[in-house]
């Protein structure tokens, strides 16, 4: 796929995953925005994709907002978009992870993974989507985590709403199938980020031994991981062996089903005399 002048939109874009994608994305020729909540990071991370510009008519912008809220999400995706191109590609790598024992995880850790994790990747799309139906094209990147398709130990808030996130990807899948519209969902293990060392300083022991069964990957990777899973339009991208074999192992014939489905769907729109 040839990202020249394909306007992408990476949410969480100032820090790990999302600003590593905002690097390569950059060097392919892509136009770049990047969205997260503080302003200061998110102007180190305009210095540094600066010179890795193809060209000067190629561009580079960022918006502060918190993703949790509609109002400013919907406002920071009109910003980015209503005088420059309309969006083709959204990466959504907002997130947070706050492990621990469930027993004493406060209740506001809860909807503080729901309104981040799930909600941050939900309001995003609901701005883009008009735009992208309209075109009858784009392509859909959420990401979610290993611990979204296996439940991992000490992860009772984070694994909920990771599993959101990849419930919500396959129903959308389906749905935008017929409008041209891509929809991946990314499975990365742990990855070496400062969320990483935030959740580091959480983690039950029994939650770090089981960690430690898996390679930590760097952000490069995961995000080399997104871009060729856009470039191959797949559904899963499962960065390194670990996402692949346990995706495998709990998920063979998940492929399988999704074909099944989208026949039902077809034949159902071909009754319906929808185009």
């Amino acid at each position: 796929m040839n990202f020249h002048d394909q306007h992408t939109i990476i949410t969480g874009g100032s820090s790990g995953i999302g600003r590593a994608a905002a690097r390569l994305l950059t060097r392919r020729g892509a136009h770049v925005s990047i969205v997260a909540r503080r302003q200061g990071p998110l102007d180190e991370t305009l210095a540094e994709l600066e010179p890795l510009r193809g060209s000067q008519s190629q561009r580079l912008r960022a918006y502060s907002a918190d993703l949790a809220d509609w109002e400013q999400t919907r406002q920071a995706i009109a910003a980015l978009t209503t005088d420059g191109p309309p969006p083709d590609i959204l990466v959504n790598s907002a997130g947070v992870t706050h492990p621990g024992y469930f027993e004493e995880l406060p209740l506001d850790i809860f909807h503080t993974m729901m309104d981040v994790d799930f909600f941050g990747t939900l309001h995003p799309i609901k701005a883009v989507l008009p735009v992208m139906m309209e075109r009858r094209s784009g392509h859909i990147v959420n990401i979610s985590s290993m611990a979204g398709f296996m439940g991992v130990f000490g992860y009772t808030a984070y694994s909920a709403a990771k599993f959101a996130v990849r419930g919500f990807s396959d129903v959308l899948r389906a749905e935008m199938k017929p409008y041209g519209i891509r929809v991946s969902v990314v499975f990365p293990p742990d990855t070496d980020t400062p969320q990483l060392r935030y959740e580091n300083q959480f983690k039950p022991l029994e939650t770090r031994r089981i960690a430690g069964t898996a390679k930590t990957l760097t952000a490069d990777q995961v995000a080399q991981a997104i871009v060729r899973g856009i470039e191959q339009r797949r559904a899963y991208i499962l960065p390194g062996f670990d996402a692949w074999l346990y995706s495998l192992l709990l998920n063979g014939f998940v492929g399988l089903t999704r074909w099944y489905f989208d026949r039902i769907v077809a034949q159902v729109r071909r009754e319906r005399g929808v185009e």
